[in-house]
């Protein structure tokens, strides 16, 4: 299903954004980047299950480069300044490479292209030694940034972490929807293991799949419940390659009422932060995407909202790099 053949020239596969994600330096030569992450922002929402289902989230890269955190200032050598964060007394990411690379060039009305060429951006950044952080988009677009990423570190587990499952074989025919590409990731050879959390609105079919094929998964009832540590601990393999995917709508529907499929119930930001914390201290973090902040219903706080849980979960990827004053 595509993800093959020649290497794209950089001005048929990325395009550089106006504003960078966090302020960071841009990189326009994704053969020449040297950050310890880079972001890729992949404004496609063609996965979207219409007329069901309100499109609007490829405009989630640009909303979200838009929006503001404590994470904005960049030191002469070019790696960032961090943030100080006065819950914990500590300061994150100071010294850490960030860089924005951009967009990726997507072929309008053609899928195969499209996925082909953010398999291949995420692809040359995951080689160059640097975490894939992808921010999309609708979730289809997980499939592709995970193959790019799994290209190059072989096995990984994947951690897929939505209200929604995302396990359909096809939807009205089609397999790469939002709705299939948890399934499509499972269906690599690279990946190794896989587990989804905080699920509360599954199909039955989807749900007896993933029990027939050994899919591990934790509802939101498990997460509140449990606690996060103690579901990462029960189904995250220690020690592994992760790649994690975040769909903001697992948390409640009213903190994010612009995400694509919000749904009641979810769990709140600080348990997802906990979440993405456990996760991070589990295993080696290689890649994630975070994805469906959606246009459809302007709404400054989803857009914060997800721009925060990058900044939360970078800080505790690199937790190893925090002071103290």
């Amino acid at each position: 299903m595509g993800g093959s053949g020649s290497r794209s020239s950089m001005a048929d596969l990325i395009r550089p954004a106006a504003r960078t994600f966090f302020n960071a330096p841009a990189c326009d030569d994704l053969d020449a980047l040297d950050a310890n992450v880079g972001f890729l922002g992949v404004p496609w929402d063609q996965g979207v299950i219409i007329p069901m289902i309100r499109s609007g989230a490829s405009a989630g890269p640009r909303l979200v480069r838009d929006t503001r955190t404590r994470l904005k200032d960049t030191l002469p050598d070019g790696s960032s300044a961090g943030w100080f964060d006065i819950e914990t007394e500590q300061h994150h990411l100071r010294g850490v490479r960030l860089a924005d690379c951009g967009d990726v060039l997507l072929g309008a009305g053609d899928t195969i292209l499209s996925h082909d060429r953010i398999t291949e951006a995420s692809r040359r950044i995951a080689e160059r030694g640097a975490i894939v952080a992808a921010v999309g988009g609708d979730h289809s677009v997980s499939f592709p940034v995970g193959r790019g990423v799994t290209d190059i570190y072989g096995m990984v587990d994947v951690v897929h972490i939505d209200a929604h499952s995302d396990f359909a074989d096809t939807i009205y025919g089609s397999k790469l929807s939002h709705g299939s590409q948890l399934r499509r990731l499972y269906e690599l050879p690279t990946t190794d293991q896989l587990v989804a959390l905080g699920l509360r609105s599954v199909d039955r079919d989807q749900y007896d799949d993933m029990v027939r094929l050994g899919v591990g998964f934790a509802s939101t009832k498990a997460l509140l419940d449990e606690g996060p540590a103690e579901v990462v601990q029960r189904l995250v393999r220690p020690g592994r390659d992760l790649y994690v995917s975040i769909d903001i709508d697992v948390l409640d529907g009213g903190i994010v009422p612009g995400t694509t499929l919000p749904e009641p119930g979810g769990i709140d930001f600080r348990r997802l932060r906990d979440l993405l914390v456990a996760i991070a201290g589990r295993g080696r973090v290689v890649g994630f995407d975070i994805v469906e902040t959606s246009a459809a219903q302007l709404d400054v706080n989803t857009s914060m909202t997800t721009a925060w849980l990058m900044v939360h979960f970078l800080s505790a990827i690199y937790a190893d790099r925090s002071t103290r004053p």
